[in-house]
Parts: C-alpha cells; sequence; structure tokens
C-alpha cells in the first residue's frame, strides 16, 4: 500500500507541473431547458489594463480576437493599448472584411503569459461599454481566444478538471495512455477523422460549439441517425445571428480511431443551410464540439498533426 500511494503521489506532482489555465463552464437556458455547458470562458488579461476580462475558448475560430464595442473604452484610457493597434496594416480577415489587430501584445490566459502576440480587432461587434463601466468590478466578456496560440503544441484539454495545458512535449505517462488518430490541420484548425458506421468523415473540432456532438447539413443527419423526425429544436446565435436547429438521435456507432463514443442520449443537430458550403470548402462533414468529451481529456497534436483521447 506504501508503494502504491508513493507511486500515485509522485505522479500527482507530476501532473501539477503543468502551468494549467483553468476554464469556466458558461450555462444558460435556450427555451425552456437549462444546459450547463454551453460555452468555455477562460480568465484573460491584458498586460497595462488592469482590469479583469474573460474571452471564449473558441478552436473554431481562425484567430484570436478582442471585441470592438468592448474593448474601445480601454483604448481610449490606456494609450499604451492604443499604441499597439494597427489598423493600417490589415493583414487578417473575419466574415471577408480585413481588420486591424493589436500588435506585439502581452496577454494571459488564467495566469499563462502569451509574449508578443497578435490580437486581432473584431470591429463593431461585442456588448459596448461606456466609460463609466471600465472602472466597474465585473468581469468583462472582451473576446475570443483562437488556435493561433497553440500551433506548434500540444494542447491538453482536462474536461473533467475544467482546466487545459501547452506543452512543447508530452510525458510518458501521456503518450502511452492516449489514442491517437492522424488528422487535418487547415488555417489553424484541426479536422478529425470520425468513423461512422464503418465510414470514415472529418469533422472540424470546434470548441465553440460546445453543445452539439455533431453537427451537419439536412442532408447528412441520415448518416448518424436513421429518424426521419427530430426530437429536438434549438435557437441558437453564431456571432449574434439567431436561428433554429433540429436534433435527431444518434444511431449509428461512432468511434475515433479504436476508441469508441458513447453516444446514449446524444443528439446530431442539422446546420442551417449556408453552413453547406462552409462544410465542402473546408471538406469536412460538419463540426464536432464539446459534448462528447466533457467526462475526458483530449490532446491535439498540432506539432504532427494529431488528436488524442486520454483513456
Amino acid at each position: 500500500i506504501f508503494i502504491i500511494s508513493c507511486s500515485n503521489v509522485k505522479k500527482d506532482k507530476k501532473i501539477q507541473q503543468y502551468s494549467w489555465i483553468n476554464f469556466n463552464w458558461v450555462g444558460d437556458s435556450i427555451g425552456d431547458k437549462y444546459y450547463d455547458k454551453l460555452a468555455i470562458n477562460i480568465p484573460f488579461s491584458i498586460e497595462g489594463v488592469p482590469h479583469k476580462f474573460e474571452s471564449q475558448f473558441d478552436l473554431g475560430a481562425t484567430s484570436t480576437m478582442v471585441y470592438g464595442n468592448t474593448i474601445e473604452p480601454y483604448i481610449k484610457k490606456y494609450p499604451n493599448l492604443a499604441n499597439k493597434l494597427d489598423t493600417i496594416n490589415k493583414t487578417n480577415r473575419l466574415q471577408g472584411n480585413d481588420v486591424g489587430a493589436f500588435k506585439n501584445i502581452n496577454f494571459s490566459l488564467d495566469t499563462v503569459s502569451f509574449k508578443n502576440q497578435e490580437l486581432v480587432l473584431f470591429e463593431e461587434f461585442g456588448t459596448k461599454m461606456t466609460m463609466d463601466s471600465v472602472d466597474t468590478k465585473t468581469v468583462k466578456h472582451i473576446g475570443t481566444i483562437g488556435p493561433n496560440l497553440f500551433q506548434e503544441h500540444y494542447l491538453i484539454i482536462d474536461f473533467p478538471n475544467q482546466r487545459m495545458a501547452v506543452l512543447d512535449s508530452l510525458d510518458k505517462d501521456y503518450r502511452e495512455k492516449t489514442i491517437f488518430v492522424d488528422a487535418k490541420l487547415d488555417k489553424g484548425r484541426i479536422k478529425v477523422p470520425v468513423t461512422i458506421n464503418d465510414s470514415i468523415h472529418y469533422f472540424m473540432f470546434d470548441t465553440g460549439s460546445s453543445l452539439f456532438p455533431l453537427s451537419v447539413t439536412k442532408e447528412d443527419v441520415k448518416l448518424v441517425s436513421s429518424l426521419d423526425s427530430a426530437n429536438d429544436t434549438l435557437n441558437i446565435s453564431t456571432w449574434g445571428e439567431y436561428y433554429d436547429v433540429h436534433g435527431y438521435k444518434i444511431t449509428s456507432s461512432i468511434f475515433i480511431g479504436d476508441y469508441k463514443i458513447e453516444t446514449q442520449n446524444l443528439n446530431v443537430y442539422d446546420s442551417k443551410k449556408e453552413f453547406k458550403q462552409f462544410y465542402e470548402n473546408e471538406g469536412i462533414s460538419g463540426l464536432m464540439g464539446n459534448a462528447f468529451f466533457t467526462d475526458k481529456e483530449v490532446i491535439i497534436d498540432f506539432k504532427n498533426k494529431r488528436f488524442g483521447i486520454v483513456n
């Protein structure tokens, strides 16, 4: 017993050496039902700006960004922040528009620092803030955290313990207990091969679509469900636009590599028709959210283009 106990303590100490980034689940009601895991928010701070912020963790985005309406009064109040904003050399695009960015800026996710980064400005988006609201103690939702921060690293997402870590290498313990599959990396976003009824389909892993196991076109619902009628309808929003999606009970067997996904009581959801062109352009069958993994650890190996589930 003593040997086993010491071994476990050693493992725990090794894990604690990681610089963990803590995150929070965000819950809300949709219709008459409350969902406790609608989104993931991470504490966010900007060097030289002594205020508390949070940003949504969204691996389906292409950039880490702040919202123009929300950041505007802070730009006015803090000249050092304003001096880092470049709106002339617009090298980033959001929703088809060229946008500016803060250059060589330092910020932190929880207590973990990211130095000399680019922070994209999403103009005219987000909650409008007044100068009077800047000094209030409430945490302001200021932006989105995209996958650009994690390129060439290993990203561990520990869903049960609500934390993540960004690593240069994996220790032996994680290497041995993780089931990896080769994936695709495009614009920094990971696309995972998912086996549905013995046929492989690629899905973009999108932590911003937290609620949904899988989202597909209306036509492709039949890949995952044998049912013709929906058992759920949700009114959701994407970047401020609201629309209905319909859920169908998953009846197909689903694997990621050799790992069988538990799908009991889970739905596949149809996407609005405008998403069909996006899926075709990206070479995917749809989006895969967090719902498959809320009781698991997953590892995204951005270095070697792999997706792993810790077994």
